[in-house]
């Protein structure tokens, strides 16, 4: 089976935010693009340059985790890249020589390979012991970066909400999560609640203050604002979660609520 995943340590001379995650992931996608010579995991795109289907390419995520002694300033602490369609051996190749990348205003990152294997292998809710909280299984789970929806509330020539069968306005924030959780093939949620923030170091820390606009590249994004939701399911999902505009650049991520990470078979994505 090829590996899903790739898990890394994050160091640098400044420390780098977890509300700059959308740029320390474009900066990975640039260095792995030249690093595989384009593969198309990396890319999203066939040899044609046509965007592949089905959101199996690879996803960039940042991390700002507590424990080993890091993370207590909501600093980036482990960046996981995850790609349903798996790496092939080139692929492995390129992400075992990534190393660190450079940009702007001095960023300096350097990237430490933790592992490659599937989510069951490094999810868990044991930070101090190196677990990935992404990849773990939950029933509950809240917004540790900004949903950006993909679609506009859609309104009559009136200016009245078109709602749906079950009385949500449709391309609402609510509306959108529930949608795109479905095109991922999980369970229909049990219960969608807005939330405010995340909590970084000791911070609260509102959707606003992230950074939600990609510096290249495009992708359907209706508007800039951020939002944030904790979702119950009926059952336990495996990691990762993460939809909407940036979604492969580590926004729209969520995490499991600590009390609700158990460890018992899971809900499995359908391919």
């Amino acid at each position: 089976m090829r590996p899903t995943v790739a898990r890394y340590a994050v160091t640098s001379k400044s420390p780098v935010y977890l509300t700059e995650t959308i740029l320390l992931a474009e900066k990975i996608h640039a260095a792995l693009v030249s690093i595989s010579n384009a593969s198309n995991v990396f890319t999203g795109c066939d040899n044609q340059g046509k965007p592949l289907q089905g959101n199996r390419h690879a996803h960039i995520f940042c991390e700002s985790n507590k424990g080993l002694g890091k993370g207590n300033g909501g600093e980036i602490t482990h960046t996981t890249i995850y790609a349903p369609m798996g790496f092939e051996s080139n692929d492995q190749k390129a992400l075992e020589d990534l190393s660190e990348v450079w940009g702007e205003n001095c960023l300096e990152i350097y990237l430490i390979l933790l592992g490659l294997g599937q989510p069951q292998d490094f999810g868990g809710p044991d930070q101090g012991n190196a677990q990935c909280p992404l990849l773990s299984r939950s029933q509950i789970w809240v917004s540790r970066t900004p949903f950006v929806p993909t679609r506009y509330p859609k309104v009559t020539r009136a200016g009245e909400a078109k709602v749906d069968t079950a009385g949500l306005q449709i391309g609402s924030p609510e509306h959108e999560i529930r949608r795109l959780l479905k095109l991922e093939h999980l369970p229909e949620p049990t219960l969608v609640d807005p939330t405010a923030y995340t909590v970084l170091g000791q911070r609260q820390t509102g959707w606003s203050i992230f950074r939600r606009l990609r510096c290249k590249g495009d992708g359907r994004r209706a508007g800039n604002c951020g939002y944030g939701f904790r979702i119950e399911f009926s059952q336990l999902v495996q990691g990762p979660i993460a939809i909407g505009y940036g979604a492969h650049f580590g926004l729209g991520l969520f995490v499991p609520q600590d009390e609700h990470c158990i460890q018992d078979k899971p809900f499995i994505k359908s391919e």
